[in-house]
């Protein structure tokens, strides 16, 4: 059985990733993915034009209804049943799609139902909602209710018998649809029991108040378009028991099947681990790595997705806040790094990237008894930097970089992608402070590093603070990527 999964999307490149990657990880081998883009203004295209999937269809739409767009990919779409998965969606693991082929292979059903659960911000297992297709009665649609439209299947004989979606509806076109089959044709639906899909919280038809007027008025529209007698006070009484779907949520049971797994073509984008080396003498020279420091300043711009994670970053704990973020880590300042590093004998030539003094470049030679390459960067922003930044990484290289966070750590992942071979550290200021140029920290101070730097350069110094400062509260408090993203310690 050939399973057609239906995405609509439209700027969603914030999401759209992990919609692609759900799609991806399915361990049934016969799927079509048919994405439909309204015109998207922002990275959306770009992200679909990478995506390799030999089963997929690309269609690029501009002006289209959402449900105008649907009746586009279905039409377009090839396979025996077929799934609505939105652009900010993913499937509950990476066996959804078989097991419902299976059971729908067997059943002469034409429509299933399985639970949708929604998530808060980018945190998938934060379940704030449980939206159950169980107890599907057609009685429930008289009062404006309906079984999860994402967490639904159809066999293509549905659409080509009873129609599409009608094209002049803004929100509410999945209930007309779905009213249609289960009330007006009284097609044979099936329940399965499962959580299907995971929704993100806040779509279209959640957005705000206006979007709850839209639903209401075209959910009347729908009913008496079918000549079923109702009145807004009657629809409006499905509201109060949908607050049960908010709470009593037993979040273990929830996630008990939950499974996310990463395809190779995505482990850059959705890479969610902090690797850490608490011994940097175990440091292994015989594979690529980028060497940062874990402090306030890499967490706040990581927050701020200034700084991306992948497989070959690696942090060592610095300062305060990386204690806060993973009790247990013991603090090594980046001067210990350059101190205690045990450079592999394949090692020929210590390049250095950004600022170097006479008497830290005098120190990399003593210490490394190696040859020292400088390249003095120009200032500015990151495009600035890498515009004439042409530098071929040899296997004997090893690279500082001596430029402030987030700044040293986009320039790190810039040579990785231009570089079969690369070894890079970014030791910010470090090599200042072991050469003698900069006074070493006092130890009272010893986990506020930060504040003893602000010495020189105050003003710039205090106002990068102050905005990474907040941005990692707000993380903390709010958008909780700090806390979501796993640890894993390198031994």
């Amino acid at each position: 059985m050939k399973i057609s999964i239906i995405t609509v999307c439209l700027n969603s490149e914030k999401t759209i990733i992990h919609t692609l990657n759900s799609v991806l990880m399915q361990n049934y081998n016969n799927i079509e993915h048919v994405i439909v883009d309204g015109g998207s203004s922002d990275n959306t295209i770009q992200i679909l034009k990478k995506y390799k999937n030999k089963k997929n269809k690309i269609i690029y739409t501009k002006g289209k209804s959402l449900y105008e767009s649907l009746n586009i990919g279905i039409k377009k779409s090839t396979g025996d049943l077929i799934s609505i998965l939105h652009s900010d969606d993913i499937f509950n693991n990476e066996k959804i799609i078989k097991n419902v082929a299976l059971i729908a292979k067997k059943s002469k059903r034409l429509v299933f139902f399985g639970d949708v659960v929604y998530f808060k911000n980018n945190n998938f297992k934060d379940i704030i909602r449980n939206y159950p297709a169980r107890n599907l009665k057609r009685k429930i649609f008289f009062y404006g209710n309906m079984p999860p439209h994402t967490g639904s299947f159809y066999k293509r004989e549905v659409f080509k018998k009873y129609g599409y979606y009608k094209k002049n509806y803004k929100i509410a076109g999945d209930f007309e649809h779905l009213l249609r089959l289960i009330v007006i044709k009284k097609i044979k639906f099936k329940i399965l029991n499962f959580i299907v899909t995971r929704m993100k919280a806040g779509g279209l038809s959640g957005k705000n108040f206006n979007s709850f007027l839209i639903i209401n008025n075209e959910i009347l529209k729908s009913l008496r378009y079918h000549n079923i007698k109702t009145n807004l006070l009657k629809i409006l009484l499905r509201v109060p028991p949908k607050i049960f779907q908010y709470i009593f949520l037993d979040q273990k049971k929830l996630n008990k099947n939950f499974e996310i797994k990463i395809e190779h073509q995505f482990e850059d984008e959705l890479y969610n681990k902090i690797n850490i080396i608490q011994n940097i003498k175990k440091l292994n020279f015989s594979k690529n790595f980028i060497l940062s420091a874990l402090n306030l300043a890499f967490l706040g711009s990581f927050s701020k997705n200034e700084i991306k994670l992948n497989k070959q970053l690696i942090n060592w704990p610095d300062g305060v806040f990386s204690k806060l973020y993973k009790n247990k880590l013991k603090k090594i300042p980046g001067r210990q790094i350059i101190k205690d590093i045990e450079v592999d004998k394949k090692i020929k030539r210590i390049y250095v990237m950004g600022n170097l003094s006479t008497n830290g470049k005098k120190y990399l030679q003593n210490r490394f008894n190696l040859p020292i390459k400088h390249k003095l960067l120009p200032f500015g922003n990151y495009e600035k930097i890498i515009k004439n930044l042409n530098i071929k990484i040899k296997k004997t290289d090893l690279i500082f970089l001596t430029l402030p966070t987030p700044k040293q750590e986009q320039i790190a992942n810039y040579l990785r992608s231009k570089n079969k071979y690369y070894k890079i550290i970014c030791i910010g200021g470090s090599i200042g402070i072991v050469s003698g140029d900069e006074k070493e920290v006092p130890k009272y101070l010893f986990y506020f590093e930060f504040l003893w730097r602000l010495r020189y350069e105050t003003l710039r110094r205090f106002k990068r603070l102050l905005t990474t400062f907040y941005q990692y509260t707000l993380d903390i408090i709010f958008n909780k990527k700090i806390n979501n993203t796993k640890i894993k310690l390198i031994n």
